[in-house]
């Protein structure tokens, strides 16, 4: 008995270590971050399943663990924009914590993936109780809202190679090398992320590559020198 409660106890705390790194809880106390950790049930997901439908209904926040997902929305003629991709220590769902209006987007699993889950019943119980832990979350949206301000800007006054440029440079994280390099990453889904078309990604990727800019292996992009302001 005391084993198993030890074991659990251990795994509150990990839980609540988790969350201590994630923008949505940063500023929370860890006694907060264990009581919310103790609201989260874990579930796994297996690749290419869907979390979370477009027009859902459901109303829950979800912390990835461990996996990558693909947040992306489809028009009423089929066709896909591409939000993000989703990687370990990142969460998705969190509007649906504050209104009852269907889910915004589509969250696919591209990996198997395990993630935490609150349901929005246990989240405004642990609201009534920790009001101030409300403040850490605002400034949470209020980030998000403002990156949005940003990708819509950049939608609407730039051209296709500079979204695509704009969106490689967002992509890419340094490696042990100092190469920036991106995530695994089709032409197509480029396309999804900016408005384009595949083929005009390609054009332009092959220019890139014939210029010594970058370099495409396995679907990710390693930028090799400054990339140039136009095209």
């Amino acid at each position: 008995m005391s084993s198993s409660l030890n074991d659990s106890n251990l795994l509150l705390t990990n839980r609540a270590k988790q969350l201590e790194n994630i923008e949505f809880f940063k500023g929370m106390n860890m006694s907060e971050l264990t009581e919310l950790a103790g609201m989260m049930k874990e579930i796994k997901y297996k690749k290419n399943t869907i979390v979370i439908n477009q027009g859902d209904l459901s109303r829950s926040l979800f912390v990835i663990v461990y996996g990558r997902l693909k947040v992306f929305a489809t028009d009423e003629e089929g066709n896909q924009t591409i939000f993000t991709f989703l990687n370990n220590g990142d969460f998705f769902g969190e509007l649906s914590l504050l209104d009852d209006a269907p889910r915004s987007a589509t969250v696919y699993t591209l990996e198997d993936s395990t993630v935490l889950n609150l349901d929005h019943v246990r989240f405004k119980d642990f609201i009534d109780t920790h009001p101030t832990a409300c403040w850490p979350l605002f400034k949470s949206l209020t980030s998000r809202i403002r990156t949005m301000d940003q990708t819509i800007c950049s939608l609407t006054s730039r051209d296709i190679y500079g979204r695509l440029i704009e969106t490689l440079y967002k992509q890419a994280e340094e490696n042990a090398d100092g190469v920036l390099i991106t995530q695994k990453l089709t032409h197509q889904d480029f396309a999804e992320m900016i408005g384009s078309s595949r083929e005009m990604i390609s054009r332009i990727f092959k220019d890139l590559k014939k210029g010594g800019y970058i370099s495409v292996e396995r679907k990710q992009v390693s930028i090799l020198k400054r990339l140039p302001s136009q095209w």
